[in-house]
């Protein structure tokens, strides 16, 4: 066997280019499907984080019974303890206290219901980078008596900075809730429906205009990246009482999850058509080897080299190109996506503008997620070693008359 090897090896370098030719096959291969699904599971990064940073974070807890009926009287008492543990967990970036829930708002002659979400402005800020969508007057600070409205709202309701908006509701246990803001800032929320109806509020504000003093419907806890979200699901549930639970973005937004699978797999059948024509193209180098190789294999099996002997060395040569092939395409793929993940490409146009109207920037993101490029070399290598029976199956075919004619 260390003598075929040798072989191979050296039969691989005493045709230079043609080895290169078949080597640069596969490294183009390895680079182009990696380009692709980095391309691919970018865009998915990209709209899951804005989407999280819309709104519901990565994970929320909250009690048990919120989600279901989303009511003051499913709060919960959280205590600085629990905050303290889950800030502490690996890859926690942030823990942030909301109160959420409805009241009439109301100017002197107009009056439509709002959705009243009392936050800590300044870790909100971080979450959700809601102080760049403030278009007229300021973002709230901690401790403000003011409120931001959602632009939608604020023109519904002819309000402007430095007006006074009525509130009127229902507080925690059934209490009245009334109370006057003045009006510190007014933003354009990219979701349309939050636009129209969003009331932003300081959650110490909020939590005596409810009377539910010290109460949260929920916390919000920030990761790096959403590939953190499952294992801390579970460390943070390990951390609460019966009465609370946790909830992930997918659970939250099971409808963005749909729609990145749907794609996905549309994706998938696009990167299998990728594949097929990569299968043909490393199919047509192998097979011009082949063929300028067909006086050579007449030689050797005329000199007494056994046809399985022959067959053996040519594998071993096809897989010696496809680890050195797959190998470098790795390298340079993942090099080649790490600069477009630093500079990704800016979109124009229409779809540009369309980007920012739902609040996402105008680029088209990368990935470079280790198991994106891992999985590609592996793919392609097992191509190549499946096209290696073409070769292996000429050998055994060959006949020394016709291939010394050639």
């Amino acid at each position: 066997m260390k003598t075929n090897i040798k072989l191979a090896w050296r039969n691989l370098w005493r045709n230079r280019r043609r080895s290169i030719i078949a080597i640069s096959s596969i490294i183009f291969s390895v680079l182009l499907a990696s380009w692709m699904r980095s391309m691919q599971e970018g865009s998915y990064d990209s709209m899951i984080e804005n989407v999280v940073k819309f709104y519901s974070g990565y994970l929320q807890v909250q009690d048990t019974a919120y989600w279901e009926e989303r009511t003051l009287e499913n709060s919960m008492e959280v205590s600085p303890e629990l905050i303290q543990k889950i800030e502490n967990l690996k890859d926690v970036t942030l823990v942030s206290h909301r109160l959420e829930s409805y009241a009439l708002a109301a100017n002197h002659q107009h009056s439509k219901p709002g959705m009243v979400l009392g936050i800590e402005p300044e870790a909100e800020d971080r979450i959700t980078a809601i102080s760049k969508k403030i278009k007229t007057g300021e973002f709230i600070q901690s401790g403000d008596k003011s409120v931001v409205l959602g632009k939608g709202l604020a023109d519904f309701l002819n309000l402007t900075v430095g007006d006074t908006l009525v509130m009127i509701g229902q507080g925690y246990h059934g209490i009245s809730a009334n109370g006057l803001f003045p009006v510190k800032g007014i933003m354009e929320h990219p979701n349309q429906d939050f636009d129209k109806r969003l009331v932003l509020l300081d959650i110490g504000t909020a939590r005596e205009f409810y009377s539910a003093y010290g109460m949260s419907t929920s916390l919000v806890v920030m990761t790096g990246d959403h590939y953190q979200v499952d294992h801390l699901k579970t460390e943070i549930g390990q951390l609460l009482s019966p009465e609370e639970t946790v909830l992930t973005w997918i659970e939250m937004q099971p409808e963005i999850e749909q729609l990145i699978q749907s794609d996905r797999a549309s994706g998938i059948i696009m990167l299998g058509i990728l594949y097929l024509v990569i299968a043909f193209g490393m199919f047509s180098v192998i097979m011009m080897m082949v063929k300028e190789r067909r006086r050579e294999f007449g030689v050797i099996h005329a000199v007494g080299m056994k046809k399985r002997k022959m067959a053996i060395v040519v594998l071993l040569e096809t897989l010696f190109i496809g680890i050195i092939g797959c190998t470098i395409g790795l390298v340079v793929s993942y090099f080649f996506c790490l600069w477009f993940y630093h500079n990704p490409i800016p979109l124009t146009g229409e779809m540009a503008t369309a980007t920012v109207q739902y609040g996402m920037e105008p680029y088209m993101f990368f990935s470079i997620q280790p198991s994106l490029f891992y999985n590609q070399m592996i793919l392609v290598f097992f191509i190549s070693l499946f096209i290696a029976i073409f070769p292996v199956y000429n050998i055994y075919r060959l006949k020394i008359t016709s291939a010394l004619r050639t």
